[in-house]
């Protein structure tokens, strides 16, 4: 068989394997852009969408796309967590997702509304801060969303390229979650959405 025919048949395995979908990483990021610079679906109030800046992202890395190991909680414990606004939103243990990045091992709980949001009842949560927060992301940590069908033979695949920050960073009218101090990642995720003040 050619060299060039097994090269072209070996690349989209590596991909495949790797998790790594440049096209899925960059429409989610230019939707999520669009939706913030859109007067028509933007989250802001009309007095703030003068002086907003836009949504800015760390470049594409796919090194930030780990296969976590996924461990369920038995009977979670509900969780206090305070907001943006001084007030307190309740989410659920839902499980404990292990693994390694920037050449150290790394634990981060995931959570579930308590009691689930209507329509969402399948969605989990995931708050983390990290040590960009403050200097190149914004201070008070980001998010991730997933689909409890995200979670596959005990495994949940992270893309920190899809990280979010809170309308709060951008907005004073919401009520925003502050990730747990359990949360905190100590290592550098330089992906997702940035931040400038």
């Amino acid at each position: 068989m050619p060299r060039i025919i097994i090269y072209l048949l070996i690349v989209p395995l590596f991909i495949s394997c790797a998790g790594y979908n440049l096209d899925e990483i960059n429409t989610y990021q230019t939707n999520l852009k669009n939706e913030w610079e859109n007067p028509e679906t933007t989250p802001l109030k009309e007095d703030e969408k003068d002086s907003f800046q836009g949504i800015q992202f760390f470049p594409i890395d796919k090194k930030y796309i780990v296969n976590a190991d996924f461990t369920p909680i038995e009977n979670g414990k509900t969780i206090p967590f305070p907001t943006s606004a001084q007030k307190i939103k309740h989410y659920k243990e839902y499980g404990k997702l292990n693994f390694k990045l920037n050449g150290s091992f790394h634990e981060l709980t995931i959570y579930q509304s308590d009691p689930p949001i209507e329509g969402y009842e399948n969605s989990l949560f995931l708050p983390f801060m990290d040590e960009t927060n403050g200097d190149t992301s914004y201070g008070g940590g980001r998010y991730l969303d997933f689909e409890i069908t995200d979670i596959q033979s005990n495994k949940l695949r992270i893309d920190f390229n899809k990280a979010y920050n809170p309308y709060c960073a951008y907005s004073k009218y919401y009520n925003c979650p502050i990730p747990p101090a359990n949360n905190y990642l100590e290592t550098e995720i330089k992906a997702g959405v940035s931040y400038l003040e």
